[in-house]
């Protein structure tokens, strides 16, 4: 019982409007949501931490990290089925801009 559970705004905001009996955020608004938090932690944190740290001692760690990011290795398999869903989705429909003639 010594885990600590890290209680963000928006998860506590969720709670307290699921408790008042407010709507929740659909799916849709809130997978984009993740995937944007996603995103942003792999191209920030993810590539300054790739730049500045050193990858020749800590041998499992390096070991650990190969595992992950390997082609066919575990994040890489979870990342590809992500890209493969994302892939799935119907495209976003372009308006076209302009003005109407009566001509």
């Amino acid at each position: 019982m010594n885990e600590k559970t890290k209680i963000t705004k928006k998860y506590l905001k969720n709670i307290v409007n699921e408790t008042i009996g407010f709507r929740l955020p659909s799916y849709p608004s809130e997978t984009m949501e993740e995937l944007d938090s996603l995103l942003d932690v792999m191209s920030g944190p993810i590539t300054n931490l790739r730049k500045t740290k050193s990858f020749e001692d800590e041998e499992p760690v390096i070991q650990r990290i190969y595992q992950l990011v390997a082609e066919g290795g575990e994040l890489h398999d979870k990342v590809q089925e992500l890209i493969d869903l994302l892939e799935s989705l119907d495209d976003v429909k372009k308006q076209t801009l302009g003005f109407k003639t009566n001509q």
